[in-house]
């Protein structure tokens, strides 16, 4: 498709890609707001929604599809996104995807299923417990969030997200094709 894609598509896609990004920012605010008021249900609400508009990151910039292989490149040459950015993480959005089918499986997995949904606790607190008591676990001071053993730097997500929208607004300046 990078041979083929021409100035006005591009540009949408990296308007796209920018939009994405301003919601999964958006996300994070809320989130950090949330996690100020100790309110978890909120904050996870929030968690999720900003890995969900990072995980669409991620997809725009390393595609699953080989077909997208070329936009996928295209787009983080013209982001200068690097294959060290914390959105390059393809085993990680399995966890994001088919959420009925990877709850069924990690429950099934589990010698007791008897877990908390939400826990925001930093994580040298939990040594006592066992990796699989927390499906959500939320470090407030380090924003390290653990969802079913998968580990994701909340804040170095937000940096790259931050990053990505100003490259991408730079970008859409300065080549608008109309």
């Amino acid at each position: 498709m990078a041979g083929d894609m021409n100035n006005p598509i591009l540009f949408k896609l990296l308007e796209e890609v920018r939009l994405q990004c301003r919601f999964g920012k958006l996300a994070y605010e809320n989130l950090r707001t949330s996690l100020q008021g100790m309110d978890a249900e909120k904050t996870f609400f929030y968690v999720q929604a900003f890995l969900n508009h990072a995980g669409h990151v991620s997809r725009w910039l390393w595609p699953a599809r080989p077909a997208s292989k070329a936009r996928g490149e295209r787009l983080r040459t013209e982001l200068k996104a690097t294959d060290d950015s914390p959105l390059n993480w393809r085993d990680g959005r399995v966890h994001l995807e088919a959420a009925d089918e990877q709850l069924e499986d990690w429950l099934g997995a589990l010698e007791n299923p008897a877990v908390l949904d939400f826990n925001i606790m930093p994580q040298g607190s939990l040594s006592a417990y066992k990796q699989d008591t927390f499906q959500r676990n939320l470090d407030p001071d380090t924003y390290q969030l653990v969802f079913r053993g998968q580990t994701w730097d909340l804040r170095r997500i937000a940096d790259e997200l931050h990053r990505l929208e100003s490259a991408a607004q730079v970008w859409l300046r300065t080549h608008n094709p109309w």
